[in-house]
């Protein structure tokens, strides 16, 4: 019974805020612009010195890996998967919500996040 209580309290929750993508990035048809480059050689990739980083405004690591290879679903259907994972740990200013319209303020962040 105690454990019903403790966990049915509202938890006060932090807001974190949204990292600011890098300006520019790859045009990507039919899907239009991405905030993002993808470091790498051969057709598609943005050779060697590209930016790995996909948000402004980071100090810490980043650690990046592209796979590629074949699932099948249920059916049997084959599809191709390519994955671009980046994982990121340090410190960025990022943006929050503040009021409505899209407006945003600054607010600083600490931990470790994945994009993929």
């Amino acid at each position: 019974m105690q454990c019903v209580l403790v966990c049915s309290l509202p938890l006060r929750g932090q807001v974190q805020p949204v990292p600011v993508p890098v300006p520019g990035g790859d045009l990507i048809s039919p899907y239009g612009l991405f905030n993002q480059f993808f470091p790498g050689v051969g057709v598609g990739f943005d050779g060697r010195n590209a930016e790995p980083n996909g948000i402004t405004n980071f100090n810490g690591r980043l650690a990046m890996g592209y796979t590629l290879g074949t699932a099948t679903d249920n059916a049997g259907t084959s599809y191709k998967v390519i994955t671009d994972i980046r994982v990121y740990q340090g410190d960025y200013v990022g943006g929050v919500a503040n009021g409505g319209a899209g407006r945003t303020k600054s607010a600083r962040a600490h931990g470790t996040f994945v994009e993929i």
